[in-house]
């Protein structure tokens, strides 16, 4: 038998067996609203320019997420080639669609697609960063996240920051870095 809170309804599944009690002593479980929940609950906007959370689909919770990344280990779609591949900003550039998006983040480039309908913002702020650096929109919003993990599984690469024309010096660096040894 599934465990009740103060209004009556019954929690099942995990919480079935789960002892929960309040701060305030009252040992009920209390739902957080709009106006008594804080800010960093996430169920107010901050103010102007604030992200707007968007009313996602059954089975499309972050939550559902995490669970998808441990059971698929290829949402990339590498089919097995590395996830260290060095990716042009010209070829991320090309995967700007909503069936087939790539974006970069701190570096490493990684397809959103599978992703988009897990976005707690829905797609409407990702079409925004489509085959684009996305690190400076993604701190505006979630600077605490960590975005790597959570879209480890959708890496493809890692963009190749290499300039164009700047061969001479760049063989010479490596030269010295093969030379170099701790022994």
């Amino acid at each position: 038998r599934g465990m009740s809170d103060e209004g009556g309804k019954s929690f099942g599944g995990l919480l079935a067996k789960a002892t929960f009690s309040s701060a305030d002593g009252s040992g009920g479980v209390k739902r957080l609203n709009r106006d008594s929940a804080p800010a960093s609950a996430g169920t107010q906007s901050g103010g102007e320019g604030a992200a707007k959370k968007v009313q996602l689909g059954a089975g499309y919770s972050q939550m559902d997420w995490m669970r998808l990344t441990k059971r698929e280990p290829d949402l990339a779609g590498l089919r097995g080639a590395s996830r260290k591949r060095k990716i042009s900003a010209e070829e991320v550039a090309t995967h700007n669609t909503m069936e087939d998006c790539w974006t970069v983040l701190r570096g490493k480039v990684y397809n959103l697609t599978p992703y988009v309908n897990f976005h707690p913002g829905g797609d409407k702020i990702l079409k925004a960063v489509l085959g684009r650096d996305c690190t400076k929109l993604f701190d505006k919003y979630h600077k605490w996240v960590n975005g790597e993990y959570m879209l480890e599984k959708c890496k493809v690469g890692v963009l190749d920051t290499h300039v164009p024309g700047s061969d001479s010096e760049d063989s010479e660096e490596e030269e010295e870095e093969e030379d170099f040894s701790f022994r």
